[in-house]
């Protein structure tokens, strides 16, 4: 039976220096290797955090401009807006007075074609439309006519006449037209005197006649006094 003898390797001082010198080399090399990639990888995430600033900058300058150019344009459409409603507003004080103008032509025109000779005060025309739910607009006219041309005033009160769960009612204007305080209306003419107004009628009321009567102040009982069909231009 054969016997195992243990294998033992001498190593010389040399041999033993220079493993020692292969082992702290590679121990430097995987050192040096580690601190060149650990310092590559720090330059890239810096490079890559210096790309991010630089883009955050670039958009923040773009979101600034971007916020002074929407800044600009709602300024701009508010300008354009009221200079828009400015002109409407123009417009409808043009169209009041060529409406207002074209009456005045035509009571004059009337009142010289007129000879009948008689004197005192009347309506001439009494012109509603509807402008909203329960919302109207009316125009009327008073005439006055008499041997003294001079302005004179003249008292007027107005009724809309109508029906509210089968009752008969009859509203003054005062209470239905915002701009009216308070009957009679006091109006200053020569010759005629155009008006125009705004009623809201209560929910529920049908109207069907407008009452209007005109006197002078001096004399109690009206010179004119008319009922006129409620009548709606379309």
């Amino acid at each position: 039976m054969s016997q195992r003898h243990p294998l033992i390797i001498h190593y010389t001082t040399s041999q033993l220096l220079g493993l020692a010198v292969g082992v702290i080399l590679l121990l430097a090399a995987v050192v040096l290797a580690g601190f060149f990639y650990g310092h590559k990888t720090h330059s890239d995430d810096q490079q890559y955090i210096k790309d991010l600033e630089l883009s955050y900058e670039k958009q923040s300058e773009k979101l600034a401009a971007s916020r002074q150019a929407l800044v600009a344009v709602e300024l701009t459409a508010k300008i354009d807006a009221a200079a828009l409603e400015q002109t409407r507003q123009q417009m409808l004080d043009m169209q009041q007075q060529i409406y207002r103008r074209d009456q005045e032509l035509r009571l004059y025109r009337e009142m010289l074609q007129d000879n009948s000779g008689s004197t005192g005060l009347s309506v001439s025309d009494f012109h509603i439309e509807k402008v909203g739910e329960g919302l109207y607009q009316y125009d009327w006219v008073a005439m006055q006519k008499t041997h003294e041309a001079k302005k004179l005033r003249v008292n007027a009160n107005i009724w809309v006449i109508g029906k509210q769960d089968e009752k008969v009612k009859s509203l003054p204007l005062s209470k239905i037209d915002a701009d009216i305080d308070d009957l009679p209306i006091q109006l200053k003419m020569r010759y005629f005197s155009i008006n125009r107004g705004l009623v809201k009628l209560p929910q529920g009321f049908n109207p069907e006649f407008i009452k209007v009567t005109l006197r002078y102040p001096w004399i109690e009982k009206p010179q004119f006094e008319k009922k006129f069909v409620w009548q709606v231009q379309e």
